[in-house]
């Protein structure tokens, strides 16, 4: 539609007029036009990189009067450390992990003016003597019933502890298993299995000593359910501990590129510094800030390669299309033109870009060429009539100028339409791009002409068509308008085919599939996701006080949908006061051990223990009916026959030497394990003001309400997840928010905007196309074209692959728009060969809609180089539209002109050689 080769009359009349005048007037001193179009290029340039700004906050591009959005504004006012750099460390031995932590917060720690914070550890210091009260009451019941139920035990081993003792000891819990049909010792399992596991690590470290030293392991740990060292008291640490992180809290940078990225550079620099000193170690940068860094750089970057690749790519094009390199280099001096003069109008009204809005440049320069590449074709037609330069502009703008000018309103309306959406981000690029559309149009309409009469002063018959005029018919439209039922039943097979296909296209809600290949943040993100089952997108709920701050939190944890509500109640444990209550009854029981004095290693006695325990495994092993249990005693018996034989072999000298570290570690450990039970016998409560201030700044607002920040079970990138997730979320808290509601909510908008915006576009471009074709039938014939190629353009996703996602949903209208034109020319072309006679669809035509369907594949193909991969799905639907509708127009709609209204043979009306008319050409002459 933005122009035709040849146009019939009913394209002619005021806006023709009007479009010669316009030209008339750009050519009237082609000099000064040029000029004041390059200083107004250098003046938008200059003010363009002066003050245009980026917009990285996905916040910013929504839909602002929702209440999703604006409470989620509200949470991060009030909780301005929930944007936290996240840093995963991972390697092979947790205490590399650690060591590397502590010397990058180190490193960072040394510029205050970038990090504020640096947290990977709470310092367990501050809960000491009240660390059992993190423990369930049913877990602490356990561990009270432990302690009672080795009271005997441990009092034995306490008041004389020596290996002797201890083998004495696991012999009576030996009998005491079987009794129960449950060896305790820290080792109860759910199932009635009997577990020796305990006794034989004892009995192994034993044997083993005697050749060479090894590793302590600890028996007492599990017996009193402290399952994790103090060498591991609060570090941020995976439930797997693979993996350890390492919270920083940036100066956020309003002015910069990206909000964090004088903060992420920095970080990074610090983090492979520190690598080198830790090789092995492996770490990674991520949280929604840095995803947000490194999808606003990867789309920049990608920017900057598309808009290059695509001016490379159009100049091959054009350089075909004319046989020579003399206009294409002219026509794209006017398109780059013309792109610094939107530039300067969207800083001026717009005043930033944003990761839609940045790929303009790409998509404009396969649409703004265009127009002057139908400018150009028809200027030359009129050439090869006789007609003097200027006289040939002023007619082309006359008849094809029109047809240019619907094309632009036409392309550039189905970029406006998407201004109709709700979300800032989006109606920034429908404007942006649509206001590039028409400047490219205006420039081509201009400085183009003025451009062409100063480098052409003679004609040149290198970058001009053939000197038919371009009136030859075209063979392969020949040939697929003589085999119309063919061509329409292959049509239509095609088109059932992508109706089927349409129902198998997806839609991808992951907004991680969205970001750019091998970016870490995106990596780790996965990996932290995978390991942990954590992800820095949790949704978010306030509480006034604590007490319904405790109510909300179990009502988010009672749904089924929700793994784990983070609070300050992290670190208020519940009930407190009952599990004093445990621990005061346990204190008589635990207070009463006493550790005795170190002792030497009695060999001989240490002998008579084993062989002891040995009888009584036999005794076992021979009562033990066939299964588990009697595998488990078997083992265990032959584990302590191998270790009496080696003992009665052994230098009885060199038998207590060896194993004298081992009982005193034996000693050591239980003396510090019941040290810390007594400490934590009489705790007080644990209150708001004992969370540490980090933990304080992240889930105490200023205003002093608490944050709730709610980890999903579901999978919240699929649809039926995401759907449960946000809908039992509701009930708790109607104001939830936090990423999965937003990208929830923002999907269900965003596909019932692509649905308006396609209806849209279509009915906007069938009232330019009514008004530039004027004729109901023709019109009716070019609309259908383009549905078929809309279609067609689904089926090929499908055939690609290529889902539908927050990226390319848009794509759809830009496709309705960008691709309209092919059919209308086509139409247009037709209408006047009917009425003047010649070739249904003329060489010239035929070529001028082919390299102009080119040009466009190749602008929007250019998005297809991206790593980010949103831009590159909507590249490549793009791509996939323009191809479709292009063979639509070029393939079937003359096969649906020829059958809908048999050709009347006319005769050809002669064309009249160019005279020269005395004073100025009027449009008559014309």
């Amino acid at each position: 539609m933005r122009s035709l080769v040849a146009t019939s009359g009913t394209a002619s009349g005021a806006s023709g007029r009007g479009l010669r005048l316009l030209v008339r007037l750009a050519c009237a001193r082609p000099l000064v036009t040029v000029l004041l179009g390059v200083l107004g290029a250098v003046a938008a340039l200059t003010y363009t990189v002066r003050q245009l700004g980026f917009v990285t906050s996905g916040r910013d591009l929504l839909p602002h009067g929702q209440p999703f959005v604006q409470r989620e504004q509200e949470y991060s006012d009030d909780f301005p450390r929930l944007d936290q750099l996240v840093v995963a460390v991972e390697a092979d031995d947790v205490a590399r992990s650690k060591a590397y932590a502590r010397r990058l917060a180190q490193e960072l720690r040394k510029d205050r003016d970038t990090f504020a914070h640096v947290t990977y550890r709470i310092d367990p210091g501050r809960f000491r003597g009240r660390e059992l009260l993190y423990l369930s009451r049913h877990d602490l019941a356990d561990l009270a019933d432990d302690v009672v139920d080795h009271r005997r035990f441990l009092t034995a081993f306490a008041a004389r502890p020596t290996l002797d003792e201890l083998v004495d000891g696991l012999r009576t819990e030996v009998v005491t298993a079987f009794v129960r049909n449950a060896f305790d010792l820290g080792l109860d399992d759910a199932d009635a299995n009997v577990d020796l596991g305990a006794a034989r690590d004892v009995l192994d470290q034993i044997s083993t000593r005697l050749d060479r030293r090894v590793p302590y392991r600890s028996p007492w740990r599990s017996l009193f359910s402290l399952k994790r060292g103090d060498g591991d008291a609060g570090y941020f640490l995976s439930d797997d501990e693979r993996l350890l992180f390492v919270l920083v809290e940036a100066r956020r940078e309003h002015g910069s590129f990206t909000a964090y990225r004088d903060a992420i550079g920095p970080l990074r620099a610090a983090m492979a510094r520190v690598q080198t000193e830790f090789p092995g170690v492996r770490a990674g940068l991520t949280g929604a800030p840095v995803l947000s860094n490194d999808q606003m750089a990867a789309a920049f970057r990608d920017s900057k390669r598309a808009t290059v690749l695509a001016f490379v790519l159009t100049f091959a094009v054009l350089a075909v299309a004319f046989r020579g390199r003399g206009m294409p280099i002219v026509l794209l001096a006017v398109l780059a033109l013309s792109l610094c003069w939107s530039l300067g109008i969207v800083t001026l009204v717009v005043g930033h870009l944003s990761i839609f809005s940045v790929m303009f440049l790409s998509i404009v320069v396969g649409l703004g060429t265009d127009y002057g590449v139908y400018l150009l074709l028809r200027n030359a037609e009129e050439i090869a009539l006789g007609r003097p330069a200027r006289e040939a502009l002023e007619v082309t703008a006359m008849r094809a100028g029109p047809g240019m000018l619907g094309g632009a309103l036409a392309a550039a309306g189905a970029f406006y339409v998407l201004m109709a959406t709700d979300f800032p981000g989006i109606q920034e690029l429908g404007f942006i791009s649509g206001t590039s559309v028409i400047v490219a149009w205006f420039a081509m309409m201009t400085l183009l002409p003025a451009l062409v009469l100063l480098v052409k002063s003679r004609r040149d018959a290198s970058d001009v068509p053939r000197r038919d005029g371009g009136q030859t018919r075209v063979r392969f439209v020949d040939a697929m308008t003589h085999r119309p039922r063919l061509v329409l039943a292959l049509a239509g097979v095609a088109t059932a085919l992508s109706v089927f296909a349409l129902h198998g296209v997806r839609f991808d809600y992951n907004l991680l599939n969205l970001q750019a290949r091998g970016t870490e943040s995106v990596d780790w993100e996965e990996r932290i996701l995978r390991a942990a089952g954590r992800s820095s997108f949790v949704a978010l709920s306030t509480a006034g006080s604590l007490d319904e701050l405790r109510e909300r939190a179990a009502a988010f944890e009672g749904l089924a949908s929700v793994s784990e509500v983070e609070s300050v109640l992290s670190l208020i444990p519940p009930e407190q006061a009952a599990k004093a209550q445990v621990l005061a009854e346990l204190a008589p029981v635990v207070e009463a051990v006493a550790v005795g004095p170190p002792e030497t290693v009695d060999a001989g006695r240490l002998l008579v223990a084993l062989r002891t325990l040995q009888r009584r495994l036999d005794f076992a092993a021979d009562e033990a009916p066939a299964g588990h249990d009697r595998d488990q005693v078997v083992s265990l018996r032959d584990q302590t026959a191998g270790l009496v034989r080696r003992l009665e072999r052994a230098d009885p000298a060199a038998v207590a030497p060896a194993l004298l570290p081992l009982q005193d570690r034996l000693r050591g450990d239980l003396a510090h394990t019941l040290r810390r039970l007594k400490q934590n016998l009489h705790p007080t409560p644990i209150a708001l003001d004992d969370v540490p201030p980090q933990l304080r700044r992240r889930f105490v607002g200023r205003s002093g309400r608490f944050l709730l920040q709610i980890q999903p079970k579901v999978d919240i990138w699929d649809r039926a997840g995401a759907e449960q997730f946000v809908g039992e979320l509701r009930t708790v808290d109607p104001d939830v928010t936090g990423t999965p509601v937003i990208g929830f909510e923002t999907t269900r908008y965003m596909e019932r905007a692509y649905k308006q915006g396609t209806l849209y576009a279509f009915l906007l471009v069938g009232v330019l196309t009514a008004l530039t074709i004027r004729r109901a039938r023709e019109t009716a014939l070019a609309m259908i074209a383009l549905g078929l190629g809309t279609l067609w353009t689904a089926g090929l996703m499908f055939l690609f692959g290529l889902p539908f996602n927050l990226g390319n949903l848009f794509g759809f209208p830009l496709v309705v728009g960008a691709g309209a034109e092919f059919g209308v020319n086509v139409v247009l072309r037709y209408v006047e060969g009917r009425e003047h006679g010649g070739p249904l669809l003329p060489r010239g035509t035929f070529l001028a809609v082919l390299f102009n369907g080119l040009t466009t594949v190749v602008g929007f193909g250019s998005l297809m180089i991206a790593a980010h991969r949103g831009i590159f799905g909507l590249g490549l639907l793009l791509t996939l539209g323009m191809i479709a509708t292009l063979g639509a127009s070029l393939i079937v709609l003359p096969v649906l002109l020829g059958w809908a209204e048999p050709r009347v043979t006319v005769e050809p009306t002669a064309v009249e050689q160019w005279r020269p008319a005395r004073g100025a050409v009027s449009d008559e002459a014309a």
